[in-house]
């Protein structure tokens, strides 16, 4: 299994974390958050580096996943609300910023913290996930019309559904989802049932399918914390999607850290195109891009470890 800290529990004002830390206490803290349906173990592959080079690794369990809090309501999950939980997260650890870092949801929770929160914010870097503009009309609706009432999210607006779907089958859920991005060639032959989720599932086939990107161990360590959780918290975050929508109404977005956005060339789910124009609202943007899937941090490690250092240490030297 690939080698991860131990977590520590961390008391906040808004709820308990389960954190795993590494590298110095003294560095420039880099709080790490994944994204859907990961843990702070997805981190494993990478964090090594940025610790040896003095950056202190802060990697929480998000809320609703892992050893952290749960909380059953799917308010608690909007983005007003989980921004104000990495705030505490910083009270807790008494620091005033740090730079944020994140993949998927991981990712669309610190580019709000950019512009929600800028004075606890020293730089962003998000891995596969954009921080685009407002959408002219609620997201979910827009997901609908392009990919119709089987897209994944808008399946997931119906909160029974990932337990009934996935809980009980995690030892093939997570194989069926940690899979390689595909050849960009084949896009066109993907949508839109690259994003039905459900149904995908229910025809995998474990004997068929393509080796996921992770080995049996780490695959287990998901497992068995989806066993131990359910699939229903994790899967707030997408019922909060238009609930954000409507919090960006007359806000200014724009973020003026120093960023870094890291895309990945084969990631049908946030490709790199979806990242253009984003200086616009980012106007210190740096930029670097891996041959990767979704799951960059197993996929292309070496990579994305040697993205963010070089970013860091021209921006954030320690």
């Amino acid at each position: 299994m690939t080698a991860f800290p131990e977590p520590r529990r961390v008391e906040t004002a808004r709820g308990a974390f389960s954190l795993h830390e590494a590298g110095p206490e003294d560095g420039i803290p880099l709080v790490m958050l994944h994204g859907w349906p990961e843990l702070a173990h997805s981190w494993a592959p990478v964090f090594g580096p940025l610790a040896e080079a003095g950056y202190h690794c802060l990697m929480p369990d998000l809320k609703g996943f892992g050893a952290s809090d749960r909380p059953d309501e799917a308010r608690a999950y909007a983005m007003d609300a989980l921004t104000d939980d990495y705030c505490a997260l910083l009270d807790a650890l008494g620091l005033e910023r740090a730079v944020f870092i994140g993949h998927d949801w991981g990712g669309a929770i610190v580019w709000p913290m950019g512009w929600r929160h800028p004075e606890r914010v020293m730089g962003i870097a998000a891995l596969c996930t954009p921080h685009p503009a407002r959408a002219p009309v609620a997201p979910l609706s827009i997901l609908e019309q392009r990919f119709g009432k089987k897209h994944y999210i808008v399946q997931f607006q119906d909160e029974g559904l990932p337990d009934r779907v996935f809980g009980g089958r995690e030892d093939d859920f997570f194989p069926f989802t940690f899979r390689p991005g595909p050849p960009r060639s084949i896009w066109p032959k993907l949508y839109p049932e690259v994003t039905w989720l459900p149904e995908r599932f229910a025809e995998y086939d474990p004997a068929t399918a393509e080796p996921p990107v992770m080995g049996e161990e780490d695959l287990g360590v998901y497992a068995e914390a989806y066993r131990r959780t359910g699939h229903r918290t994790p899967t707030h975050l997408y019922r909060m999607i238009d609930e954000n929508w409507r919090q960006t109404e007359g806000q200014d977005l724009t973020v003026r850290c120093p960023a870094l956005m890291v895309t990945a060339e084969r990631d049908a789910f946030l490709p790199p195109e979806a990242s253009e124009g984003m200086e616009e609202r980012v106007p210190d943007l740096s930029r670097a891009q891996v041959d990767a899937g979704h799951w960059v941090t197993w996929e292309a490690p070496e990579a994305v470890s040697a993205a963010l250092l070089d970013w860091l240490k021209e921006r954030f030297p320690v």
